[in-house]
Parts: structure tokens; sequence; C-alpha cells
């Protein structure tokens, strides 16, 4: 994980971190055996507009494949 930049102009303690595409999959795992559901079961959800719970919503907004 690597500091990108620090964004100073307007919130001088907001930090962009950039992930290797391995810590952004480790990441996706465990979002998802917390959430208890498969990637394929929260797509399910964001297809039918059902999220389980507002959690798995912002962790869908976050994994999902454009």
């Amino acid at each position: 994980m690597a500091l990108l930049q620090r964004v100073a102009h307007e919130q001088p303690d907001v930090e962009v971190i950039e992930l290797t595409a391995e810590e952004y999959e480790a990441a996706t795992r465990r979002m998802l055996e917390e959430l208890g559901v498969t990637y394929d079961e929260l797509a399910r959800q964001a297809k039918e507009r059902r999220f389980d719970s507002l959690r798995h919503r912002k962790v869908w907004l976050l994994v999902r494949e454009y």
C-alpha cells in the first residue's frame, strides 16, 4: 500500500492511498467473508436492488466491476 498523494488544497488531512492489485483482492475477499456472501450473491442483490443491509450495498459500490 502506498500513499499516492496528500490532498492539501481543500482538505489538508485527507490522504489518497493506492493499493496493489493483490492488496485490493485481499481486501475484497475479507469484506465478502465478513458479510458472509460471495461476489455472485452480492451481484444478485444488486441486480434485484435489494441488499441485505446498507453495509452490503456499500461493499458492492466498492467491489463491483464496471
